[in-house]
């Protein structure tokens, strides 16, 4: 290029920068500031192979939940059921599933399959446990036991088997899918197999997973003979939790259990036999204006691991970044 048009070049650009340059001018001139058009958040860098913050919904109150594929269901404000898309960035109602009607005071939830979906509710407001269609509508069942104090816990199993946990009385029942009592699975005692102030149930195809709240550790119990546990040590004992009280594990897969650790106010993954894998929540490594205190409920579906957060409104979405999801936990 020669020196003319060089030159000539550069003349063009200073043109085009006058307006500007003159804007500029008289703004100074005035003494007015001039503020930069809004800037995008800086993003949080994304480590590999461990949980990150995917996305935050707000969800009045939520407390127990339990998902299935695609669905999450959540249990809002002991009142009402919302069921969600799984990969949704918020918290829209899904529109194939109607309000779950007949409720009272819901204070847990479980889901479970066998010739469909189906969902399990313990209503605390008439003591019943109630059976829905996954689509929600009218309770299909519902059954009741005179000897239920509180509903600390609630699972079934892939052959409609229901599994209640009764931390006042020390208790894990479980009942035939017509409602009848089937077994004691535990009750109070020392050691594996026993359980003192029992609350979150999951059954993982194998196991009923058990947060043993009183003891500081998670159980695998055998769902066909009283008092006995799955061979091998108990989950975080020799771990120092802190009064657990909410379990999930990978549906379909006896590989990982997921523990709230209430009293430390943590999430962690353990393998079924007990050794810790991960951190899923902590406040150091999610940092939140309000962190989550007292974690009770979760709820696993593929990479991602639901945290409720019912004083702040919130659930938070952690993710298994690097990690591929072969749930297809897509939309059906």
């Amino acid at each position: 290029m020669n020196r003319a048009m060089k030159e000539k070049m550069s003349q063009s650009m200073n043109i085009r920068r006058l307006p500007l340059l003159l804007g500029l001018g008289l703004l100074a001139a005035c003494g007015q500031q001039f503020d930069l058009p809004p800037q995008p958040p800086p993003q949080v860098p994304v480590e590999i192979d461990t949980y990150n913050l995917a996305k935050i919904w707000s969800v009045e109150a939520p407390s127990a939940m339990a998902s299935q594929g695609s669905l999450i269901y959540v249990i809002k404000g002991n009142q009402s059921i919302g069921a969600y898309f799984v990969n949704d960035q918020v918290a829209n109602q899904a529109s194939i599933v109607s309000d779950f009607e007949g409720l009272i005071r819901p204070v847990q939830i479980a889901v479970a399959q066998r010739e469909s979906i189906y969902v399990y509710v313990a209503d605390e407001g008439d003591m019943s446990i109630k059976r829905y269609h996954f689509t929600g509508g009218s309770p299909r069942a519902s059954f009741t036991d005179s000897r239920w104090n509180e509903f600390s816990g609630l699972s079934a199993d892939g052959f409609l088997n229901v599994y209640v946990s009764d931390a006042t009385r020390d208790t894990v029942f479980k009942y035939t899918p017509t409602g009848q009592p089937d077994m004691l699975v535990s009750d109070e005692g020392s050691g594996r197999g026993f359980v003192n102030q029992p609350h979150g149930l999951y059954w993982n195809g194998e196991y009923l997973i058990c947060a043993d709240t009183g003891k500081d550790w998670v159980q695998r119990l055998n769902g066909s003979v009283t008092n006995t546990a799955a061979p091998g040590p108990a989950i975080g004992e020799d771990f120092d939790l802190d009064s657990p009280e909410g379990v999930s594990a990978d549906r379909g897969d006896q590989e990982f259990v997921y523990v709230a650790d209430t009293g430390s106010d943590r999430v962690f993954k353990f393998t079924a036999e007990g050794t810790f894998v991960d951190s899923v929540y902590t406040a150091s490594k999610i940092p939140l204006a309000s962190p989550v205190e007292d974690p009770k409920h979760l709820a696993v579906a593929g990479v991602l691991v639901f945290l409720a957060d019912p004083p702040n409104d919130r659930i938070l979405a952690l993710e298994l970044a690097g990690v591929p999801d072969t749930t297809a936990a897509g939309r059906p």
